[in-house]
């Protein structure tokens, strides 16, 4: 009797595309790294306040802490201090993500120099919009906020590289690499996760007025649709560095031309 023989299966296991961690974890570890943000945060204040009480004897908590604030020199410090804690979690919960690269986990995929300048010009008139909806409501293009931490920055190369450098990368590595990657793989979907980050990510930035803060929400929405679009990291991280650049020097005019003669 012949052995009858059964075809081969040559089939192939589908492989299942890379994904990241679900949404609770995702806001699990990003917890962590808000945790951790506020301990380093923490710990400078500490360090501040002892110092200000060893040059001064007597400390008004309220005036103190208003002052701390739109004090340029230690939110240059904080901001380059928490920068590479925040990064540096970010890629620690990304590698121990098992079956996704940390290229893939957090867009580090170069999408060319055309995109990116497209996008940064984008950028530009986003800006010059904001800027005109501000001045007609009567609001001041320049935040207090803003001229006062360059009044007291002290030493304008640190200023400048927190505000250029060191915040842009740590915001966008957290919150459209991160955060945003965790939650767009979820069922929140890719919408949910531009509107989530925004929102977060706006109410990060209190020290600002309302119109302000509109602003900066709107900036996540389209930041998170640019990382949708480009699916890089790059344009995004690029568009704030731009967008950072511009309002600084917008600071740097205004007073230094216009706000010491008026």
């Amino acid at each position: 009797m012949e052995e009858q023989l059964l075809p081969e299966d040559n089939s192939q296991p589908v492989e299942k595309p890379p994904r990241p961690w679900g949404f609770w974890p995702t806001i699990g570890f990003s917890m962590i790294i808000t945790a951790a943000f506020f301990f380093v945060q923490c710990i400078i204040v500490i360090i501040w306040t002892v110092g200000y009480l060893i040059q001064n004897q007597k400390l008004e908590v309220e005036q103190f802490a208003n002052n701390l604030v739109k004090n340029g020199l230690f939110q240059s410090v904080f901001l380059c201090a928490v920068a590479p804690v925040t990064i540096g979690l970010s890629i620690l919960f990304s590698e121990i993500r098992k079956g996704i690269t940390i290229k893939q986990y957090l867009g580090f995929r170069y999408p060319g120099w055309t995109k990116i300048v497209k996008w940064c010009l984008v950028v530009i008139v986003f800006a010059v919009i904001s800027d005109m909806l501000i001045f007609f409501s009567d609001d001041p293009v320049i935040a207090e906020y803003m001229t006062s931490t360059y009044k007291t920055a002290f030493f304008l190369p640190l200023f400048w590289f927190a505000i250029i450098i060191a915040g842009p990368l740590s915001e966008e590595i957290f919150f459209r690499g991160f955060l945003f990657e965790g939650i767009r793989y979820s069922k929140v979907g890719a919408a949910g996760a531009v509107i989530i980050t925004s929102l977060i990510w706006s109410t990060m930035h209190l020290q600002y007025n309302i119109y302000g803060i509109i602003f900066i929400f709107v900036g996540g929405l389209l930041l998170g649709y640019v990382r949708i679009r480009s699916n890089s990291i790059y344009p995004p991280i690029a568009m704030h560095i731009l967008h950072n650049i511009i309002a600084s020097v917008e600071v740097v005019v205004y007073v230094e031309f216009f706000h010491t003669t008026g």
